[in-house]
């Protein structure tokens, strides 16, 4: 009985896990695709993520997501009018992690406060046929001291589907998916997980199934509030999102450039740092009644300026690849695979990460992840603790609170 208690145990926390380490803060692209609709049905922000608005919070969350929905416990209503809109998410994180035995490394047991974050939005005009078009200013005010700000205008081009909006401020440039498991390869290890807020102006355009988002930005990722240069990094992205029946089909790119580091001259000593940072990617996705599948890779390539002596070219790639199954309102089965070559020139060092897990939200706002993770490979992630990963296994499980 103990053998088959040790067996089962780290399974079940492991989905646990899951449930709860994908980043909800952020919108959850599956429903997107589910739905066959762009993630600002239900988020203020046109790019996706962060704070819901009227009808995410009051409508999708509490009546398409959760597992018991009582029609006499009403949504939870913190707005003041149809001006001030509050919102907030709370993550609480269970960890352990034990390397394999080749690696030396003792075991990691611990509870983590992933997230906090509280937004409020107040509509300063609201107008349009629909009420589509209008004047937000949104802050987010997020854990460790960061935060996202922003104005956002918003204009209806006759038909609810088809608009353009604009904004200014600091925020996670659009880039590939905005996937909720915000340390996965394609995310953190890119430089687009949640701490790489940047300034500067997004632009886009609403087109039926279609978005086009560009942006002009400084070029700085992390906490950094000024940029080292004059040069400017630029992003563009597109992607599709259509209807076939119960078919829903979804295909994207993205680009972005930047140069980074600066030239220098002390005391008669010149000193060039700087590169031009590439990243091309494209994601795609598919759902059909109970079964989503969503995919994502990106090449991101670093060439130095002739004059930096230095740094020398590098090129990465990251895979990541999703499947869900919704074994019942509420519940959902989820797998992952992940994939890391931190440089393609040198033949080492290749990570890949094998994850399974499920989700639940037995309430309204209330949601229980879990994952069990398992790495292969001699590479380390970008970013993350130097822990060697070949070996590794991994429980992670959450508690979602939010609203």
């Amino acid at each position: 009985m103990r053998a088959l208690v040790r067996i089962i145990l780290p399974f079940a926390l492991a989905l646990a896990a899951l449930v709860l380490f994908e980043r909800s803060a952020a919108a959850y692209p599956r429903y997107a695709l589910r739905e066959g609709v762009q993630c600002v049905t239900c988020h203020v922000d046109p790019a996706g993520g962060g704070m819901r608005n009227r009808y995410g919070r009051y409508k999708y969350a509490p009546t398409r997501l959760p597992l018991f929905n009582s029609p006499s416990i009403p949504p939870l209503n913190v707005d003041i009018g149809e001006t001030l809109a509050f919102g907030a998410d709370s993550r609480s994180m269970y960890y352990y992690a034990q390397p394999s035995l080749a690696s030396g490394n003792g075991k990691t047991s611990t509870f983590f406060q992933m997230e906090s974050n509280l937004y409020a939005a107040a509509r300063l005009y609201r107008g349009g046929r629909d009420g589509g078009s209008g004047v937000t200013l949104y802050y987010t005010q997020m854990s460790w001291n960061n935060f996202e700000a922003m104005g956002l205008f918003q204009q209806e081009l006759g038909r609810p589907d088809v608009s353009l909006y604009l904004k200014a401020g600091r925020f996670i440039p659009a880039y590939g998916i905005r996937f909720e498991n915000h340390n996965n390869y394609v995310r953190q290890d890119l430089g687009f997980g949640p701490t790489d807020q940047d300034q500067g102006l997004e632009f886009g355009a609403h087109l039926g199934p279609l978005l086009l988002q560009g942006s002009v930005l400084n070029g700085t990722s992390g906490p950094a509030q000024f940029d080292d240069n004059t040069a400017k990094a630029v992003t563009a992205r597109a992607e599709i999102i259509r209807r076939f029946g119960k078919l829903r089909l979804m295909l994207g790119g993205s680009f972005y450039r930047s140069e980074t580091g600066s030239a220098t001259t002390v005391s008669g000593i010149s000193s060039d740092g700087r590169a031009i940072l590439l990243k091309t990617g494209a994601h795609w996705g598919a759902s059909m009644g109970r079964i989503s599948y969503m995919g994502e890779l990106d090449i991101s390539n670093n060439n130095p300026f002739p004059e930096n002596k230095q740094a020398t070219r590098s090129h990465t790639f990251q895979s990541y690849q999703e499947l869900d199954f919704i074994v019942l309102r509420g519940l959902e089965l989820n797998l992952n695979y992940e994939f890391r070559d931190p440089d393609t020139n040198v033949q080492s060092g290749i990570l890949q990460r094998f994850s399974a897990g499920f989700e639940i939200m037995p309430i309204p706002y209330v949601e229980i992840k879990t994952l069990f993770r398992h790495s292969i490979g001699t590479g380390r992630p970008g970013g993350l603790a130097a822990m060697p990963q070949d070996g590794l296994n991994e429980v992670i499980a959450m508690l979602h609170l939010y609203f």
